[in-house]
């Protein structure tokens, strides 16, 4: 069965009375890795967020929430990813910049960062260049 054929197949099954099935816009998959990036780094900030309150108390319950809300939608993301990239590729060059993004935050919001984290990152940004390259 050809790939043509399947798909049609899909399509047909996706109509409604009659009238065809209207596909959802999606963004290009180089427009959704960084989204996805700054939306795992952004639920790793609510998390940091949450730490700062009383566990249960309101406050912890509404950055927790926010965090996992985030996670999810980065985590959908993510799947939609992986249909166009190798996962042997995708997953460390992902995951190298979100830690730069994270330790950033980290340093903004007043972490020390010292010589070796420094050159951790910048060992970072050389693995995604040669990742990709």
């Amino acid at each position: 069965m050809s790939f043509q054929k399947i798909e049609r197949e899909s399509y047909r099954e996706h109509s409604t009375l009659g009238r065809e099935y209207k596909k959802m816009f999606v963004p290009s998959p180089k427009v959704l890795v960084p989204i996805a990036i700054v939306a795992t780094a952004l639920a790793q900030v609510l998390l940091k967020k949450s730490s700062y309150y009383e566990v249960r108390s309101f406050t912890w319950f509404v950055y927790m929430g926010a965090s996992g809300a985030v996670y999810c939608f980065s985590f959908i993301l993510y799947s939609r990813i992986l249909k166009y990239f190798a996962l042997n590729k995708i997953y460390p060059v992902m995951t190298i910049a979100q830690i730069m993004i994270v330790s950033l935050v980290g340093l903004l919001i007043g972490e020390a960062m010292g010589g070796r984290h420094v050159l951790g990152l910048a060992c970072g940004m050389v693995a995604i260049y040669l990742i990709l390259s």
